[in-house]
């Protein structure tokens, strides 16, 4: 049997789709499963025994015509199934070209007539890593953990790299987002080190290169580096499996680490992590409000932290909780 998954085009939401394909693994042991996703998330996939290849596209997508090509690209595997996790019509448009058997979705932008199996998009809100299991017959009760796997050889490599950095024990930093609205300011970051004895490392990607100089200049008595937009994700990805513990802003980073076993602390604003959080062993989620509404707070004892009443007190017991799982 030739199976293949529409990959989700975020890097948070790539790893939560994760469940949904080792639990295809499970249904479907003797299949030969394929990913079919944008290059950016590839490396959420990279070395996953339930993957047998992925096919990734740079800008093919982007286009009507790229579209096409990338449909029929895939047409010659001879698919017997083809489910996307994305909710997009573009994603039909490549199911219903590969000649698939069996074309599976949720009913979303009026792409039904594409699809040999439109789903219902459930009513009830529900974790996004559920919504994907979903489209496996009545599959949200299941509760599979994402993982993303290393390799020897290149925990080997992130050990040296590390080493290179002159650091042994790093705790990783992932403050920035795409949406402001979803980053943890410089203040914050600077009031939780403190004067630490730690040594930390600022992930990021390009885009944030300028941010991470800014924050390193704010923490100079401290041991920390920067290393936005230094290393693919993939290399950042096994940087962060070496990581003490992580403290992450609403971001693909924070799912990614969460996914590897790494103890996670997870900020929440404007998100809302019943849909979207990061799911692990090791992971504790801190729902605050944005913007700050001080003294006019409704929040108080409805599970909301104030963030600028948290203290390094506070991010210490958390991570002694978490470490202690």
């Amino acid at each position: 049997m030739k199976i293949a998954v529409y990959s989700p085009n975020w890097i948070g939401d790539s790893v939560l789709a994760l469940p949904f394909i080792r639990y295809l693994r499970v249904s479907y042991p003797n299949a030969n499963i394929y990913i079919f996703c944008k290059e950016w998330v590839s490396a959420i996939y990279e070395g996953n025994p339930n993957v047998n290849k992925i096919f990734s596209f740079k800008k093919e997508l982007e286009s009507f015509k790229g579209t096409i090509r990338a449909g029929l690209k895939i047409r010659k595997i001879k698919l017997d199934q083809f489910y996307t996790l994305t909710d997009s019509f573009r994603s039909a448009i490549v199911l219903n070209i590969s000649g698939a058997s069996e074309t599976i979705g949720y009913t979303s932008q009026m792409r039904s007539f594409l699809l040999t199996d439109s789903i219902i998009i459930p009513k009830l809100k529900m974790h996004r890593s559920k919504k994907y299991l979903g489209l496996l017959k009545k599959k949200t009760d299941l509760n599979i953990n994402p993982k993303i796997y290393i390799t020897s050889k290149e925990k080997k490599w992130a050990i040296e790299e590390i080493k290179k950095m002159g650091m042994k024990n790093p705790i990783g930093l992932f403050p920035f987002s795409i949406s402001d609205k979803r980053t943890i300011s410089n203040e914050e970051i600077i009031r939780w080190l403190g004067n630490s004895k730690n040594e930390y490392l600022i992930f990021g990607s390009k885009h944030d290169i300028q941010r991470g100089k800014t924050l390193l200049n704010s923490l100079k008595r401290l041991s920390v580096k920067s290393i936005c937009g230094q290393y693919t994700l993939r290399k950042s990805i096994i940087l962060i499996s070496l990581c003490k513990y992580t403290l992450a802003a609403d971001s693909g980073l924070g799912h990614i680490s969460a996914a590897l076993g790494v103890p996670t602390l997870s900020f929440f604003g404007v998100g809302s992590p019943q849909i979207t959080g990061p799911v692990g062993d090791k992971i504790q989620i801190i729902k605050h409000c944005f913007p700050c509404k001080g003294e006019f707070c409704e929040n108080y004892n409805k599970g909301v932290v104030c963030l600028y009443k948290l203290s390094k007190i506070h991010i210490e017991g958390a991570v002694k909780n978490l470490t202690m799982k």
